[in-house]
């Protein structure tokens, strides 16, 4: 079968079109056709990027995939007829989709280009979804670098330069420097920002950087090399900002400061929760003491040889301080239980004679306990009832 044409190359703005049916075969899943035709202007899922959406003869396009230069479209036809080979169907693209991408994989080109000729790194990995856009990068940026990269962007936008999208002849090819992540072959479309970027790719891009509106970096994730960005550009940069204001109008009500120093509230907010955590603690622990004193009375007169406690709430590091306190008595296994039936349990359990690892083998044999440790001590959590803990637990010989 011969090769698609691939309408968007030369036509990225327009949003209908009609084509040829030359196959149509039964989709992977019921309700589905996949449709190949002589011509599209429906982009396929490639070079990292997410496919185009939209209809065909009305129905939804819902996938495009491409291979050996053959384009299906999964469509979703429902309980319909499949469509006839040799009948002319009329496609209709997604324009807002079809734009936004466009936005943002000019908006990478162009935060790609600078750092390839500021910094020398590559991008060695790009993934353009329908919301974001992350690429992987062979080096690393300071928070001030970036914000520098992020500056020098958006002027090559707000310079408004042509986005020239061609396909060279094999001598200018040749002679031309640009950037690539792998091998493409001799055919190769190669999309020039003067100045700025001169790249091999396969997708649609705007006509100038003026279209590409704003471009945000809105993550960075550092490895151990390299580093990972995540960019919005365009309607979905604003779109980010305006969800964000609206935190930020929030955070800024919350805490009764302007929005620039919202940062200090929430510091603020975080100070008087981190007493507040502590002195619950010492209550907490204050509680814990005096409990422990009526545990070693009723343990004196009853002959216990274990101790199982259960608590409503406990901070993790009263419930070890209490493990410990009762492992100073002549206890064989000792249990801080925190939480409800309800809820579960968060427990440890110690011994100072025994392998603690016995009644957590029951725990997870009877109830499916998650956890573990050393011989000496164990924690985790459980979903069971007080009640059922109990009976279990006196079966330990």
């Amino acid at each position: 079968m011969n090769e698609t044409i691939r309408l968007y190359d030369d036509a990225p703005y327009e949003t209908e079109f009609d084509a040829q049916v030359l196959s149509v075969l039964p989709g992977s899943r019921e309700g589905t056709a996949d449709v190949v035709l002589d011509r599209t202007l429906f982009f396929p899922e490639e070079g990292g990027q997410t496919p185009d959406c939209g209809t065909m003869e009305g129905m939804t396009v819902e996938d495009v995939q491409i291979r050996n230069g053959v384009i299906t479209h999964t469509v979703l036809t429902g309980d319909g007829e499949l469509f006839a080979e040799g009948s002319t169907v009329h496609g209709r693209i997604d324009w807002e989709h079809r734009f936004g991408n466009m936005q943002n994989h000019t908006g990478e080109h162009i935060l790609s280009g600078l750092l390839h000729n500021i910094y020398g790194y590559e991008n060695v990995g790009f993934r353009l979804s329908d919301n974001t856009v992350t690429l992987d990068t062979s080096g690393q940026l300071d928070d001030e670098q970036i914000l520098d990269l992020e500056r020098r962007a958006n002027r090559v936008v707000f310079a408004n330069v042509p986005v020239i999208c061609e396909y060279p002849d094999p001598a200018a090819l040749a002679a031309m420097e640009y950037r690539s992540k792998k091998d493409v072959g001799p055919n190769v479309r190669v999309v020039t920002i003067e100045g700025v970027d001169r790249c091999a790719c396969c997708a649609p891009h705007v006509r100038r950087t003026g279209e590409v509106g704003l471009i945000r970096v809105i993550d960075v994730l550092h490895t151990r090399k390299d580093m990972r960005l995540t960019i919005v550009c365009g309607e979905r940069a604003i779109g980010d900002l305006q969800k964000k204001a609206q935190q930020l109008r929030e955070i800024s009500h919350m805490t009764n400061l302007p929005q620039e120093r919202a940062a200090d509230g929430v510091r603020h907010f975080q100070e008087e929760i981190a007493g507040l955590k502590e002195k619950i603690r010492a209550m907490q622990q204050r509680y814990a003491d005096m409990r422990l004193q009526e545990i070693l009375a009723q343990a004196g007169d009853n002959g216990l040889k274990d101790c199982w406690v259960f608590e409503d709430e406990l901070d993790p590091a009263v419930q070890r301080h209490f493990m410990n306190r009762l492992l100073e008595h002549p206890f064989r296994y000792v249990g801080v239980f925190a939480g409800s039936d309800t809820d579960g349990w968060n427990y440890v359990i110690g011994s100072r004679s025994q392998d603690s690892g016995i009644p957590g083998r029951l725990l997870k044999e009877q109830f499916g306990a998650r956890g573990g440790g050393k011989p000496v001590m164990i924690q985790g959590s459980v979903k069971a009832a007080e009640s059922d803990l109990m009976a279990a637990f006196g079966e330990l010989s």
